[in-house]
């Protein structure tokens, strides 16, 4: 019991010498430490990596696109876990390390179904959805900071071009169909524009603004509780666009946008739901029972039927 005593009172005092010495980080210092970075050759992997690349270092394959992102230790609650994101020809793999070991996650780029961007501020998060080279049904999520997520733009192209079977080509006149929603949502206008890929041909697109009901009145006002963010619906002859508004009124913090781009012959089913009632439901059946929900007006009824119309057009589907 003294033994035990001893070794934690050696440990607190190293702690406390290590503040003594090196004095604690700046703000802008732990900035850094969000930041993602990009790996440019084999030597400049992290040892604990290292071993995955040995088989392709001795095939003498060229090193692929590779982006490490960090902990957020210091600046976040709640931390992730450093991650090693590789970009090959046909596939992304993602690995992750543990207090024990390092794990691999293997997506064929044809097995990805859905990716998800979300940016909370300052704070972006990448989330792939597939079935992995495995065999097995997975989701990974990558956070870094929003400042390096221009590193990340060459891997969501490549995951999204190969899923759409597109090598790129000019928007042309698809851009110019979002041009009416500058005086609906302006905002939208932009998120969409940013979101469509060359080759793509727009089929539809739904605006909902924000969906709010009343919860009473009190001295003549009226009290109002949020049922659904806004969003805007895109779909085009190779995915489906979903872009969200999130806003937490409890923090301003949680302030972000989503966009969740969907493969459209990963789709087992597309269906509308809610009939009736006074707000309808897109709901979409992803594969292994992942679903999607997205809440309408009722109003909105037409544009939803004519989606599925245009889907079941394009996927064969009755």
């Amino acid at each position: 019991m003294l033994e035990n005593i001893g070794n934690t009172m050696k440990v607190r005092w190293r702690q406390f010498y290590n503040l003594l010495v090196e004095p604690p980080l700046s703000a802008e210092e732990l900035k850094k430490l969000s930041w993602a970075k990009r790996i440019e050759s084999y030597e400049a992997v992290p040892d604990i990596y290292k071993f995955f690349f040995y088989p392709f270092l001795t095939e003498g394959k060229g090193f692929p696109y590779t982006i490490l992102t960090p902990t957020f230790e210091g600046l976040l609650q709640s931390r992730t876990t450093e991650k090693l994101v590789c970009a090959f020809d046909d596939e992304i793999f993602v690995l992750e390390r543990g207090a024990d070991a390092v794990k691999i996650y293997g997506y064929p780029l044809d097995d990805i179904s859905c990716i998800e961007v979300r940016i909370v501020l300052l704070v972006s998060q990448i989330t792939i959805c597939g079935i992995t080279k495995d065999g097995l049904p997975a989701f990974i999520s990558i956070m870094f900071n929003t400042a390096t997520e221009e590193l990340f733009t060459p891997i969501l192209e490549k995951i999204r071009r190969a899923t759409i079977n597109s090598d790129g080509g000019e928007l042309g006149s698809e851009i110019g169909k979002l041009d009416y929603l500058e005086k609906l949502n302006y905002k939208f206008m932009n998120y969409a524009r940013r979101s469509l890929l060359g080759g793509e041909k727009v089929l539809q697109i739904i605006l909902q603004p924000r969906i709010q009901a009343q919860v009473f009145k009190f001295l003549g006002k009226t009290f109002c509780k949020a049922i659904s963010p806004a969003h805007l619906s895109i779909l085009t002859d190779r995915e489906l666009i979903l872009i969200r508004e999130e806003d937490n009124q409890k923090s301003l913090t949680e302030y972000g946008k989503v966009w969740d781009y969907i493969r459209l012959k990963k789709i087992v089913n597309l269906s509308l739901g809610g009939e009736g009632g006074i707000y309808l439901k897109l709901i979409i059946q992803l594969p292994d029972g992942i679903r999607i929900e997205n809440l309408y007006q009722a109003s909105a009824k037409r544009e939803i039927n004519q989606l599925l119309s245009q889907f079941a057009s394009i996927t064969s589907f009755n």
